[in-house]
């Protein structure tokens, strides 16, 4: 059964931007703190992206990249205008359960909204709601699993505007594709932990023990990761 939904907006700043300004629309937008080649990025429209510009890049080499871009002062005051109608038009279709980030959001699943086609009913209707109660652009990509974690997971797994669903039937083959930092909890450093255990790719990671996921971890983390990883929904306490 599906018991959590997590939604992300695709290339939020940017997309806020191209919004607001028709006339962005379709183009490659990057949004910076200033205007100068020794700055970054801290946003990158979809169309950006499509040159290997995205978050962090600096603006120099954003230009290198996509000498078309379009560079664009970032406006925090206007992300938070649209966060509020979005949470708005999500919370009109089902509880948000909690606010992750300005652009991250989930919402936990009941009685029968965890069967599939429900679930996937509702997530047509939130792109709905935010289509027509927010704006065109401001798409969404959408996580449905078993667990919080893995719904994060799947809502960067189909981007743009995508659904990506994980049932307990599907792992963990379904995550074979992903790198190891692809998953939240998975840095450099942790990266590196496991790189020096000979753990490369995400199925050797899945085939791990929950005890040897404790030690690498140095506690229980390790073990909530491993059961999150089978599509268990234990709450890290």
């Amino acid at each position: 059964m599906i018991r959590w939904l997590f939604l992300d907006l695709d290339s939020y700043f940017a997309s806020c931007e191209q919004q607001a300004r028709p006339e962005l629309r379709g183009k490659p937008v990057g949004v910076v703190p200033v205007v100068a080649d020794t700055s970054c990025c801290i946003a990158a429209s979809r169309e950006a992206k499509k040159f290997g510009v995205k978050t962090g890049t600096m603006v120099a080499e954003a230009r290198l990249r996509c000498p078309t871009i379009t560079l664009v002062i970032s406006r925090p005051d206007l992300y938070t205008l649209y966060h509020k109608a979005i949470t708005e038009a999500v919370g009109s279709i089902l509880p948000i359960d909690s606010v992750m980030s300005i652009d991250e959001m989930i919402c936990e699943l009941s009685g029968s909204q965890r069967e599939l086609p429900n679930a996937i009913q509702l997530v047509e209707k939130i792109k709905t709601a935010l289509r027509r109660q927010v704006g065109e652009v401001l798409t969404c990509s959408v996580g449905l699993a078993t667990n919080r974690f893995l719904a994060k997971v799947g809502s960067d797994m189909n981007k743009p505007n995508g659904v990506t669903i994980i049932q307990k039937q599907d792992l963990p083959t379904i995550l074979y594709p992903l790198k190891l930092q692809d998953f939240p909890g998975i840095g450099p450093r942790m990266g590196k932990r496991l790189l020096d255990r000979g753990i490369s790719t995400t199925q050797a990671l899945c085939q791990l023990s929950s005890d040897t996921m404790a030690t690498i971890w140095g506690g229980v983390v390790g073990r909530r990761f491993h059961d999150w990883l089978k599509g268990e929904d234990v709450r890290l306490v």
